[in-house]
């Protein structure tokens, strides 16, 4: 339709652009008459231009939901893929997370020190960690624990994590792995 305009525009002599819309009527602007599939009866029929510009945008905002539904089911799917996993097997990704956590005056990671008392995980894929530290006063007290959680957070197969801290019991070297105990020299 637009380009039926631009054209009687370019061949309409007329530099003033009034006398160009005073050449536009009804009776210039033709509708041509285009067939159409009918959605809902499968049924061709010829529609003028106008209404054939309305049943395409009705089937691109179909299309529009139905994209919206597939990405909603792919999100969902995601959802699904991390319940997937055991508890079991989740526990053994948030140790191997642990192992790359380090006190950072301490040259062993967390979980050789002895630090995480407790790993639970529940079928959808939350953790929680029960940890202590090596004394109350112990200067990554505010940062450790964060970052712990953090970590393990970001592995694909957690949903969320938190971390509560204890010092009950009290965190003492027999808790402290063969492995820590020979990097420290305790062996």
């Amino acid at each position: 339709m637009l380009t039926k305009i631009k054209n009687l525009f370019n061949k309409d002599g007329s530099s003033d652009l009034t006398e160009k819309i005073k050449t536009i009527s009804p009776e210039n602007v033709k509708s041509e008459a285009v067939e159409v599939k009918d959605v809902h009866s499968g049924a061709e029929k010829n529609l003028p231009e106008e209404k054939k510009s309305v049943t395409e945008n009705n089937k691109q905002n179909d299309a529009e939901q139905n994209n919206l539904k597939d990405e909603i089911n792919i999100s969902e799917n995601s959802t699904d893929a991390k319940a997937k996993h055991s508890p079991e097997e989740i526990k053994e990704e948030v140790i191997k997370v642990l192992k790359t956590c380090y006190d950072r005056e301490i040259p062993v990671d967390v979980w050789e020190l002895g630090l995480i008392y407790d790993i639970k995980v529940a079928t959808n894929g939350d953790v929680l960690i029960a940890m202590t530290l090596t004394s109350p006063s112990c200067p990554v007290a505010g940062t450790l624990p964060g970052e712990i959680e953090q970590k393990v957070k970001e592995h694909p197969m957690v949903n969320d994590s938190k971390v509560q801290l204890t010092f009950d019991p009290p965190w003492s070297q027999k808790n402290m792995s063969e492995v820590a105990k020979l990097e420290l020299g305790f062996l």
